[in-house]
């Protein structure tokens, strides 16, 4: 097993990764190692910056947006890395994070309509909190911009109008979406776009031993596999 006490899931919306957050759970302890498994939004969630206000879910994030600013969030978020990390190091567990580090903690900077710098000074602060857990990640990815966008508008026609009208609600009630007039389905998709080409751009800067898995949809024996030989689980599996 790759000597690890952290395993980020991470991609845009609609690739898996709670999916694939759960089964690596599942797959873990079935070779008995210990495992804290963190779904994206569960309640009580460590990290999630506001607690039940935190823009995730079924959130939409009205009153979060009110409260947070983004100097206030990178404040309490650090802080709550801080506390995770020093709780993780005294537990003799494997902690699996669904939606991290960014599609819980960036995009909702960028929502905040925050800074590129202070961004990316946030994501490299986070790497450095969780190096004594020895972070690996796992990124769920598409081909390109104009294929993520494609997916997403797929993943809307399969969850359907109430969860893409939530996702509008989520983009045009932040200040990224009301500064430039995003609303509806086109305004969810631009927003997506800008959201792949900072995490694409934030992923080329991080130091994190990580795998990329390209178009796993209809394809996750390849993708689980893969994601095993990564972790050297293989290797645990022979002994």
């Amino acid at each position: 097993m790759h000597d690890t006490r952290l395993i980020f899931v991470e991609g845009l919306p609609g690739l898996g990764k709670t999916t694939t957050a759960s089964w690596l759970a599942t797959r873990l302890r079935a070779e008995h190692l210990p495992v804290r498994l963190y779904l994206e939004s569960q309640p009580g969630h460590p990290i999630n910056v506001g607690g039940d206000l935190h823009p995730a879910g079924d959130v939409t994030g009205e009153t979060y947006f009110q409260q947070y600013r983004p100097a206030s969030f990178i404040q309490e978020s650090l802080e709550r890395w801080q506390a995770f990390v020093d709780d993780a190091t005294q537990a003799d567990t494997i902690s699996v994070l669904d939606s991290y580090p960014f599609q819980n903690s960036v995009r909702i900077l960028l929502q905040m309509d925050a800074a590129l710098d202070d961004m990316r000074a946030y994501a490299a602060q986070v790497e450095a909190l969780v190096m004594p857990l020895r972070p690996v990640l796992i990124y769920l990815s598409h081909r390109d911009v104009a294929h993520s966008v494609q997916h997403f508008s797929e993943i809307g026609a399969q969850r359907g109008a109430a969860w893409m009208d939530y996702v509008a609600r989520l983009i045009a009630h932040c200040p990224y979406g009301a500064a430039r007039h995003l609303e509806g389905t086109g305004g969810v998709l631009a927003f997506m776009g800008d959201y792949k080409q900072l995490t694409d751009a934030l992923l080329r800067e991080s130091r994190l031993p990580r795998i990329v898995l390209k178009d796993c949809a209809g394809e996750w024996n390849r993708c689980y596999r893969q994601i095993e030989a990564f972790l050297d689980l293989a290797q645990v599996a022979s002994h």
